[in-house]
């Protein structure tokens, strides 16, 4: 098959990672793989090192008048069997650009936000593709809602590489030297973008309730982002200035999971986290708001606990409750690096988007 993978975001996170490795796995297929992305899309320089051609268009620019014309023209040129829309702007604005096009198209929804019916909602999974991946089950009920038939969904969980995020609990010691974080202390980590859909300010208020009893906790929040600053200064406001770390960007991420003794991520909403399937295959307990997918990676009691999204008491309870009894957090992250290992892995996530752009490939033939 030849595909054309069209994404409009110029920054690389969980979403494109994702992408990465489905490109990875189709070169090793044998497809032929092209990329349509905007100027300065941060992805260009993955797929050059993966060989890919590059096709570039204004895609954050959709009143640009020269927009369509130069997609139609990387579509007439590298005349697709498959249309792979990998973010909700390339589905519209590509979408849009493809009507008569004659190559099957299918859209990957990343994440739970609701999708209103009408032209920038439901109408672009209904008319726009041939068919949606949902990477969660609640994302499928949030499509549904908006009128795409079941038929035409097919749920295909996230999946990372679980070597890198194996054993490392045993280096806990040179990771916290590494980042500066005290020797004897418990550690409450979460990472990722600091942005207010990722409620690290619901966290703030949860961990402050929590000082009296747990004198050696600190909270270590990894990751850039628009709320650094505010996420600061409400440390500060609540006295907690030596007991929060928000260094920025980690590199590499993997002393953040190495130096925790529990991950939290709690968002208002979510696709399948990234960040808590690398807590999960580096055997975390977990305690997520149940935005998106989260408790699909997280079960209840089980490998970990899941809170209201928003509720601050909730959070504060359930991180004391592993704080109290870390035997007990042992058992959960073991047991929700199990279940990562079954249902999350990268292996996994290739062979099943391949499948479905066969299926869809197959169909247009026939047609």
């Amino acid at each position: 098959m030849r595909i054309l993978h069209v994404l409009a975001e110029t920054g690389f996170s969980g979403g494109e990672a994702q992408l990465q490795l489905i490109l990875a796995h189709l070169a090793r297929g044998g497809h032929d793989n092209h990329v349509a992305l905007p100027p300065g899309a941060k992805f260009a320089a993955a797929a050059r090192a993966a060989g890919l051609p590059v096709h570039e268009a204004p895609l954050r620019r959709w009143w640009r008048p020269d927009l369509w014309w130069r997609l139609r023209s990387i579509y007439r040129r590298t005349a697709p069997d498959v249309i792979h829309f990998a973010c909700g702007r390339s589905l519209l604005l590509g979408g849009l650009a493809a009507v008569g096009v004659p190559a099957a198209r299918f859209t990957i929804r990343r994440i739970d936000y609701p999708i209103r019916r009408g032209l920038l909602g439901g109408f672009r999974y209904t008319h726009l593709v041939d068919h949606t991946i949902a990477i969660c089950g609640a994302i499928r009920t949030r499509l549904l809602a908006a009128g795409v038939p079941g038929e035409r969904i097919t749920l295909v969980y996230d999946g990372i590489d679980p070597g890198p995020w194996t054993g490392l609990q045993a280096g806990k010691a040179a990771a916290r030297a590494r980042l500066r974080v005290p020797a004897e202390a418990q550690v409450v980590a979460c990472a990722g973008v600091l942005r207010p859909r990722k409620g690290q300010h619901v966290l703030l208020d949860a961990f402050a309730g929590l000082l009296r009893e747990f004198p050696r906790a600190v909270l270590f929040l990894a990751g850039g982002g628009s709320e650094h600053g505010r996420l600061q200064a409400k440390a500060a406001a609540l006295g907690l200035r030596d007991r929060v770390f928000l260094p920025g960007p980690v590199r590499p991420v993997h002393d953040v999971y190495a130096a925790a003794d529990l991950f939290t991520m709690p968002s208002f909403h979510e696709g399948l986290c990234n960040a808590c399937l690398e807590a999960g295959f580096a055997g975390l307990p977990q305690v997520p708001s149940d935005a998106g997918g989260n408790g699909e990676i997280v079960v209840d009691g089980i490998t970990g606990a899941v809170v209201p999204r928003g509720d601050a008491a909730a959070l504060g309870a359930a991180i004391a409750r592993y704080l109290r009894d870390p035997a007990l957090g042992a058992a959960h992250g073991a047991a929700g690096r199990e279940r990562c290992l079954s249902l999350f892995t990268a292996d996994r996530l290739g062979p099943e988007i391949e499948a479905v752009a066969q299926r869809l490939a197959a169909a247009g033939r026939r047609a």
